[in-house]
């Protein structure tokens, strides 16, 4: 319902909304994760009027948010839990495709497509990248597109600027590392 409630108010299909943040027995981040992170990119900036009344370190706080850096896109540029087939559909994912925990979209900031995997470092390197490979597998992936011509899959969902980015050699990908579990998220980029 929650999905159907968002779809209306940001005018998407339902199909285009993502699925709901999971858990599972290789996925220990909770949705939580997904959405401190979401908010983490998008940085929302607090209304100081809503604060009158609060301690000065509320109120410091909130001030230090609002002079920060802006964070990328709206809300509506957020997609979670996003199936990236490296075979079969997009409504019918096979086998070896990627699940990106968030995808953003968010031209107006400089960034067309960004994909997001989160890690509580409960994962080890070669889970890390071997998920890497099937981001690559999903970004080779050609199919024909409506009007018949050959194309990155990717690029028949999402629009990506000619020119400097084009088809190659695919969209980024971004890692973010929380430091949950054991396992020190520094060690990581050298295995």
């Amino acid at each position: 319902m929650g999905f159907k409630a968002a779809s209306y108010e940001l005018g998407q299909p339902v199909g285009e909304m993502g699925n709901p943040a999971r858990r599972g027995p290789h996925r220990r981040l909770p949705p939580d994760g997904v959405n401190e992170a979401v908010l983490a990119l998008l940085r929302p900036k607090p209304d100081l009027s809503q604060l009158e009344g609060e301690p000065a370190d509320v109120l410091a706080a909130a001030q230090a948010a609002v002079d920060a850096p802006d964070g990328l896109g709206t809300i509506a540029s957020y997609v979670t839990e996003v199936a990236l087939p490296a075979t079969g559909t997009w409504s019918n994912p096979g086998k070896g495709g990627a699940q990106a925990d968030i995808v953003i979209t968010s031209p107006e900031d400089g960034v067309p497509l960004l994909f997001v995997e989160l890690d509580n470092c409960y994962e080890s390197a070669q889970v890390i990248a071997a998920k890497i490979d099937k981001y690559v597998r999903f970004c080779q992936r050609k199919v024909k597109d409506v009007d018949g011509k050959e194309r990155p899959m990717w690029r028949t969902r999402w629009w990506v600027p000619d020119g400097r980015h084009g088809d190659g050699p695919h969209p980024p990908l971004l890692l973010v590392f929380n430091r949950v579990g054991p396992r020190n998220p520094n060690t990581s980029p050298a295995r």
